[in-house]
């Protein structure tokens, strides 16, 4: 969280913002970030930062990948990382491993 709270502020700083007002996350749901733990310590990281008080929204991003036999692309967790197409049970996966800062908005 330090890392995102550092990055957000050195973004905000670049632009000439004197305030943070909100910030967005996505995380993929195969990530090995846990949401409730972000939430959890993201007062603490903030602490005397430009962040300070700010809302922090996350937003999930779905655990897409490929069938390796039919090339089908689909939800890995909805369909509890079998093919909806061909039963198959090898994937490539394409997203849901990420951390991004979607959003900054700044005065």
């Amino acid at each position: 969280m330090n890392r995102i709270v550092s990055i957000a502020t050195r973004y905000a700083r670049k632009g000439g913002a004197r305030k943070v007002t909100k910030l967005v996350l996505q995380i993929g749901q195969m990530s090995d970030v846990i949401p409730d733990a972000l939430r959890l310590v993201y007062p603490m990281c903030t602490e005397n930062t430009m962040l300070e008080g700010v809302t922090m929204e996350i937003e999930p991003l779905p655990a897409m990948g490929k069938c390796k036999q039919c090339e089908h692309v689909y939800n890995l967790l909805e369909h509890e990382f079998k093919c909806p197409k061909c039963s198959g049970e090898q994937w490539e996966l394409l997203s849901g491993r990420e951390l991004l800062i979607k959003e900054l908005e700044v005065m």
